[in-house]
C-alpha cells in the first residue's frame, strides 16, 4: 500500500511532515503552533486545515505556559494559554480557536 501519503493532497501530507518532524525534535508546542500560525497559504481549504491543526495542537500546550506577543485588547504581553486559550492576565481578554 506505501503508507497513507497517496490518500492526501501533497500541500496538506507536506505540511503534517513539517509538524510531526518538529514535534519529533522536541520543538515546544507553543512554538509549534507559531510556526504553523505563520504559514502564508493560498487556498481556503488549507487555511480551514490550518485552523484545525492550531486548535489541535495548543490543547496540549501547558496552562500557564507564557505567549509572545501582546494583547489585541490592552496591549499587555502578559498572555498566557489556558485550556488551549491565549488568556490575558492583565484585562482578562480571551482568544480561543
Amino acid at each position: 500500500m506505501g503508507g497513507l501519503s497517496h490518500m492526501f493532497k501533497p500541500e496538506f501530507w507536506n505540511y503534517a511532515k513539517l509538524i510531526s518532524g518538529v514535534l519529533r525534535h522536541e520543538m515546544p508546542i507553543q512554538d509549534v503552533v507559531n510556526l504553523v500560525t505563520s504559514l502564508k497559504l493560498d487556498s481556503e481549504s488549507i487555511n480551514n486545515w490550518k485552523n484545525g491543526v492550531e486548535r489541535a495542537l495548543k490543547k496540549y500546550i501547558p496552562n500557564g505556559t507564557k505567549a509572545k506577543g501582546k494583547c489585541g485588547e490592552c496591549g499587555s504581553e502578559n498572555l498566557v494559554y489556558e485550556e488551549g486559550c491565549l488568556i490575558c492576565k492583565d484585562c482578562g481578554s480571551s482568544k480561543c480557536g
